[in-house]
């Protein structure tokens, strides 16, 4: 990913995944002195048998730059995925989720495959659309994180292709009138202010940009969609 904000999404997807995807099944301990070793028998380990449940969210933009998160059964670290036959970069959370974030691709329907180090596969037909990003809707309320590391509350709303509140870290709430030239997935705005932010839709329900307010100077965000 070239784009700063994409980049940084990936690094908060790292962040979340650690977490849960700590090496397990090769601790060491200590053992009494003499005490005799056990060898295991050598050769590869026995494959396991991933199962991919769903992906969420299953719609992305045709730009690339999206994120969702594979659900269901065995994922092991090391796990790939491939959508449409194309590796993309993903992270094995846990057992049961995998965090993936897409490059460009044609429109259409794509299988979504998991496969497992030792080989073994699980594939969801068609589970995965890539849409153009002007059939995606800006409006409505968003819920995002802000700052180089994300670690920044910040919200937004747009109603009628209107911007009517922003707020980020110790900003406060802006309440704005503000129509916003919508184009291709894209939204840019700049008040009298000086308040100026910026997005990119990646889904129908994800985003990312930028925004420079006071307590958020030139920050990148990331957001999705509220649906509460």
């Amino acid at each position: 990913m070239t784009k700063s904000t994409r980049a940084g999404v990936a690094l908060l997807l790292v962040s979340a995944g650690l977490a849960g995807c700590g090496k397990h099944g090769s601790p060491s301990a200590p053992s009494a002195l003499g005490a005799p070793s056990v060898h295991q028998p050598g050769g590869q380990p026995t494959p396991i048998q991933p199962s991919v449940t769903t992906i969420d969210p299953r719609v992305g933009s045709t730009r690339g730059g999206g994120w969702a998160t594979i659900t269901g059964a065995d994922f092991q670290p090391g796990a790939t995925v491939r959508l449409d036959g194309i590796a993309v970069t993903d992270l094995v959370r846990d057992s049961t989720t995998i965090a993936i974030w897409t490059t460009a691709h044609a429109p259409g329907n794509v299988d979504v495959v998991v496969t497992n180090p030792g080989g073994l596969e699980s594939r969801l037909t068609g589970g995965y659309s890539y849409d153009p990003p002007d059939s995606f809707d800006f409006n409505g309320d968003w819920v995002a994180h802000a700052g180089f590391d994300y670690e920044i509350d910040m919200r937004f709303s747009i109603r009628n292709n209107v911007l009517v509140s922003v707020s980020c870290g110790a900003s406060g709430p802006v309440t704005l009138s503000a129509p916003l030239s919508i184009r291709n997935g894209e939204f840019s705005f700049r008040s009298e202010d000086g308040l100026v932010i910026a997005g990119t839709l990646v889904s129908p329900v994800s985003a990312v940009g930028t925004i420079d307010v006071p307590a958020c100077p030139a920050a990148p965000w990331w957001a999705d969609k509220n649906s509460g």
